[in-house]
């Protein structure tokens, strides 16, 4: 079984280039587009139209895109099982995470995992809960670990409710408050930011997890949750997150909680009709355990 035809075309169809998959799967250019001409060859149809912008997917190359994803990983799953099979483990699980979840949980899920699971090679993309939904759904991460809503088009475990907090400026009007009103909020300049490649940088992730209602006056944009909470602790407006990420940032803020509390569930996604990898399963489990163990700890100090 070699499949690495149909992984070279599907990582030239995410990336737009011959080059970035070519340097994924450790190949040069020209043995990539070998794969890809043998394929065409063989199929006697042609996949890709190639410019000086880049590689796109023709209209054929994207009808059949869907049925070499699913062969690619199928042929994934007979390998992994086989490892397995022979007391072995191997594999490479694609995680897509929230910013916060990357500083906050990663390293200490990663370091129980290479302990565990040393065969294992793990690539972490970060990203916005509704940018990681599309990837999960494409077929382009194997497991979300994000903020989840109730979907048919995936399998969501929970794991942890996340207060959202209201992130201000030290400032001696605020002390002795421990909340805030949304609509007392929205007085102030407010500070988005998104990470990842989303273009959506109104409110970010906020976007599904806070009222309609909610309308403030974004006066600064950032593509980091990090400059975007310095930018507060500078006064130049306020802004919204997780608790789980002012905890890996230990900066100069007011956090509040909002009057009402509101939160977001955190928990860890696969899609739905699909089979997990071995992998992918082993690695959701470890993760599970491990940050049950952490919330462990925490309720005992």
């Amino acid at each position: 079984m070699d499949n690495r035809k149909y992984e070279a075309l599907i990582i030239v169809s995410e990336t737009g280039s011959i080059t970035q998959a070519a340097d994924r799967m450790g190949y040069t250019q020209s043995g990539i587009t070998q794969m890809i001409n043998s394929m065409e060859k063989e199929l006697d149809v042609k996949l890709l139209t190639r410019t000086n912008k880049g590689a796109h997917l023709t209209t054929a190359g994207k009808k059949l895109l869907p049925y070499m994803k699913e062969e690619n990983l199928w042929e994934r799953y007979i390998r992994q099982e086989c490892d397995r099979m022979h007391g072995l483990e191997s594999g490479l699980v694609t995680v897509g995470c929230l910013s916060s979840i990357s500083a906050a949980w990663m390293p200490t899920i990663l370091e129980a995992f290479s302990r565990e699971h040393p065969g294992i090679r793990v690539n972490m993309v970060e990203g916005e809960s509704p940018e990681l939904d599309s990837m999960l759904m494409d077929g382009r991460i194997d497991l979300a670990l994000a903020d989840i809503h109730e979907k048919k088009s995936y399998v969501s475990r929970p794991l942890v409710q996340d207060e959202i907090l209201a992130i201000m400026p030290n400032d001696p009007e605020l002390a002795g408050r421990s909340s805030i009103t949304l609509d007392e909020l929205m007085k102030y300049p407010y500070i988005s930011y998104a990470t990842g490649s989303s273009e959506n940088l109104n409110l970010g992730w906020l976007d599904r997890s806070l009222p309609n209602r909610f309308k403030p006056t974004v006066m600064y944009t950032s593509k980091s949750d990090f400059t975007a909470i310095q930018m507060v602790s500078h006064h130049l407006g306020v802004s919204l997150a997780g608790r789980l990420m002012i905890e890996s940032y230990p900066l100069s803020t007011t956090n509040l909680s909002l009057d009402p509390p509101m939160y977001r569930q955190l928990g860890i996604a696969y899609k739905s009709h699909t089979h997990i990898l071995p992998a992918a399963r082993s690695f959701m489990e470890c993760a599970e355990n491990v940050i049950r163990s952490m919330q462990d700890e925490e309720v005992s100090l």
